[in-house]
């Protein structure tokens, strides 16, 4: 069975890794892409502050969280929320 490379991303739309698509037994020529994956693949140049996180048409990058050396969950998640406000955003609506 042939498969295809395409990349996940979490329920953020973080990306996450590659992982295969199998093609169908079925129709040839046609995969069955798993759920939260895109066949396109993120930016190759990423810098280390940045995070590629699909919008539902593209890669983009956004802020990957400054943690410092806090231990505090609820320190952790403003970290997260400071450096990301539209994610911040989604959760105020």
């Amino acid at each position: 069975m042939a498969t295809k490379t395409v990349y996940q991303y979490d329920l953020a739309g973080l990306y996450q890794n590659p992982t295969q698509a199998d093609e169908s037994p079925l129709e040839p020529g046609v995969y069955h892409i798993p759920a939260r994956c895109t066949e396109a693949p993120p930016p190759e140049d990423i810098p280390e502050d940045k995070w590629p996180r699909w919008n539902g048409n593209q890669w983009e990058l956004v802020n990957r969280p400054s943690l410092g050396e806090a231990d505090d969950p609820v320190e952790k998640l403003q970290a997260f929320l400071d450096d990301n406000p539209d994610v911040a955003a989604l959760l105020n609506n």
